[in-house]
């Protein structure tokens, strides 16, 4: 597949998904966590958390995290080009307007009250700014001994374009 056919998989997957595994650690600890992560147009991922969750203070420690996006309900061994990889920056949203911004992304029917968002809130909003992307190219049913990767890599910016497409 070339980079536009590859980058037009990854936005459907980006627009059939709700759910991001996030993948963060702090002193070489891990921890991963599912949450709805929706991306903007320039592709950043956001979501909220409450600040004491483990996911949300590592991310303030440590603002490299992996996010991954599929279809859990597809069948075992059918996942050739069907799941998304992120590595991306991640960062606690401090300023309103992007805060205005990410509620009415992650919120659209409910009023924008930001009280419990910033501040001494017990709720963050976070972005995932993504670094680089991969889609994988195996099912597990295709592994040979001679496989060498399971992954090819998409450019950020071809996504980027494919999003804006649908």
């Amino acid at each position: 597949m070339n980079d536009i056919d590859l980058a037009t998989r990854a936005a459907g997957i980006l627009d059939n998904s709700l759910y991001s595994n996030i993948a963060t650690s702090k002193n070489d600890v891990p921890w991963n966590t599912p949450v709805t992560a929706l991306p903007d147009m320039v592709l950043n991922f956001y979501w909220s958390s409450w600040v004491q969750a483990e996911h949300s203070k590592n991310i303030v420690f440590n603002s490299s995290v992996f996010m991954t996006f599929y279809d859990s309900t597809r069948a075992r061994g059918t996942n050739n080009l069907m799941c998304l990889y992120l590595k991306c920056l991640a960062r606690e949203v401090s300023d309103a307007s992007e805060a205005e911004k990410a509620f009415a992304l992650l919120y659209p029917d409910d009023h924008v009250d930001l009280t419990n968002f910033l501040g001494d809130g017990i709720k963050r909003f976070f972005c995932a700014e993504p670094q680089q992307a991969w889609l994988n190219c195996l099912s597990e049913k295709e592994l040979e001994p001679t496989t060498l990767k399971m992954r090819t890599e998409v450019s950020i910016e071809s996504i980027k374009r494919a999003m804006a497409q649908n």
